[in-house]
Order: structure tokens, then C-alpha cells, then sequence
């Protein structure tokens, strides 16, 4: 009986923790302001695609004006751009312990190449939101599923 209640009580504590898990990484506090997609034909002849929603809390939301502006804008020849870009500048390393080559698929290396490039060619206008603590900005951004455009620098 005892193995019973010990069984339930670690399904119960699981259960508990892949629900917080799943609630953190969706990350309901934040509302998507802006939506980029882009795509780019890569060396290999094939076409990869992704879809970046970037997004703020409600506490310190984008400006209305910026995120028009950033919606709004042609999005259509960037991602070859940062493509291009990321192949003529590699990133050395994603994380320090990463020895692996580039081309390696499990190499983190093509990732960290794929977001210089990014914030390279994805900028927003500065903005604050005044707030009791003084000026504040959050900016989080997250690929949908499915985003494949890092795979096209392995």
C-alpha cells in the first residue's frame, strides 16, 4: 500500500512540473506585438523557412507605432540577407564547450551564427515605457515550431 501512495504522490510531483514547464515556456504574461517570417533558398538548393513572434508584458507593452511599423514592414528579401550574412561571418562558438565543426548537427555554432545575423537585420526604434522603477523595455522573441532556417548553416 505504502509503494501505492509513494507511486501517486511522484506522479502527482511530475504531473506538477511539466505543467509549470509547459506554462513557463509558452509564457502566458506576454502578449506577440510582432510577427517576422522569413526564408532564404540556401547553398543546397532547398528553401528554408521561419516564423519569429516577438513579444512584450503587459506591464511594458511595445509601443502601438513601433509594432505597426515592424509588421508593416517588407520582410520578403531579409531572410536570404541574413543568410548571406551568416555564412560569410561564423560564430566561433555558441557556448565555450562546443568543439564540435560548424557543420557538425550538433553543433550549436550554426544557431549563434543564425541570431548575429538576426540582430543584425532585425532591429526595433528604441523605446522605455515610464514605470514607478523609472524606464523600462522587454523584448522576448521565440521561433515558431517548424523554423527551420539555422538548419541551412550545417
Amino acid at each position: 500500500m505504502r509503494w501505492l501512495i509513494a507511486l501517486t504522490a511522484t506522479a502527482v510531483v511530475v504531473i506538477g512540473a511539466l505543467v509549470a514547464v509547459i506554462v513557463i515556456g509558452q509564457r502566458p504574461w506576454l502578449t506577440t506585438d510582432v510577427t517576422i517570417s522569413l526564408s532564404y533558398v540556401g547553398d543546397d538548393g532547398r528553401t528554408y523557412s521561419c516564423t519569429y513572434d516577438y513579444s512584450t508584458s503587459e506591464r511594458v507593452r511595445m509601443p502601438a507605432d513601433i509594432a505597426e511599423s515592424m509588421n508593416e514592414r517588407d520582410w520578403s528579401d531579409t531572410g536570404q540577407l541574413i543568410y548571406e550574412w551568416a555564412k560569410d561571418h561564423p560564430a566561433e562558438h555558441w557556448t565555450t564547450e562546443d568543439e564540435l565543426p560548424a557543420d557538425d548537427p550538433e553543433s550549436t555554432r550554426a544557431d549563434a551564427s543564425w541570431g548575429l545575423a538576426m540582430d543584425r537585420y532585425v532591429e526595433f526604434p528604441p523605446w522605455l515605457i515610464d514605470t514607478d522603477d523609472g524606464g523600462e523595455y522587454e523584448l522576448w522573441s521565440r521561433a515558431r515550431p517548424g523554423s527551420d532556417c539555422e538548419d541551412g548553416l550545417r
